[in-house]
């Protein structure tokens, strides 16, 4: 074989090589630079999603605490007996009224963070993923029909959503939840009839507690559970203070 043959092989051989190498090194480099941007995106998702759920944490853990303490006060305490069935009217007022209150509080808080976090892709936050968990089941408790609680306190998804959002309003930082004595002056008009229901179903407790009871324990252990989450180290609120009623 000639050199000049011969050379041009090996010429050949060394371009193809250092060509397919060339290709292998892009290709490689693309990967990594899709790589990396995935992280990226995903990083940035769990950034926003967890400034997020910190930005809310507070008042949402607040609202729940509140809630759960109204539900232990009236299962173990003998509230409704003590402020409705035995007060004056200005205690059967603030006894159904604050009730309502808190419960529409919390509903606000929640449909504030839903709103917040709809539009997060929260496939790589397990802590989002958590706590939108822990809320549908709060969710579920509520609107849960006749054939796993009695139709007391029975609150549809839609109706929950509908009453959160009633409470709401932009302040300068932002969604939050109107005041008490906001909510008072709003209870004048008696034009929410979803609101207006709710202190209906408070006020009936002195006759039906015991229909109520199974739906608002299974509600004050699930909002245990979300203080768990929300303030792990009890930090907050303090542990005796976070009982679950369990009859």
């Amino acid at each position: 074989m000639k050199t000049e043959l011969i050379i041009a092989i090996v010429s050949a051989v060394v371009a193809l090589s250092s060509a397919a190498i060339a290709i292998f090194g892009q290709l490689k480099s693309t990967r990594l630079q899709a790589e990396l941007e995935r992280l990226r995106t995903a990083d940035e998702r769990r950034f926003e999603s967890e400034k997020t759920v910190a930005k809310f944490r507070e008042p949402l853990a607040r609202a729940a605490y509140d809630l759960q303490s109204r539900f232990l006060n009236i299962l173990k305490l003998d509230l409704i007996q003590t402020y409705i069935q035995s007060g004056d009217e200005r205690t059967r007022s603030y006894v159904i009224d604050n009730t309502t209150f808190l419960i529409a509080q919390y509903l606000a808080w929640t449909e504030i963070i839903r709103k917040e976090i709809q539009f997060l892709d929260l496939g790589e936050d397990e802590q989002t993923r958590s706590l939108a968990r822990l809320q549908d089941n709060i969710y579920s408790i509520w609107q849960a029909d006749a054939s796993a609680f009695n139709q007391v306190f029975w609150i549809f998804a839609g109706e929950q959503r509908a009453i959160g959002e009633s409470l709401i309003y932009e302040g300068p930082r932002g969604p939050e939840c109107i005041g008490y004595g906001k909510f008072l002056r709003s209870l004048k008009a008696k034009k929410n009839l979803l609101v207006e229901g709710l202190r209906h179903d408070i006020a009936k407790l002195n006759t039906d507690l015991e229909k109520a009871r199974p739906r608002m324990i299974a509600l004050q252990n699930a909002l245990i559970d979300l203080l768990a989450f929300l303030d792990p180290n009890n930090i907050r609120f303090p542990a005796d203070r976070r009982t679950k009623v369990t009859h």
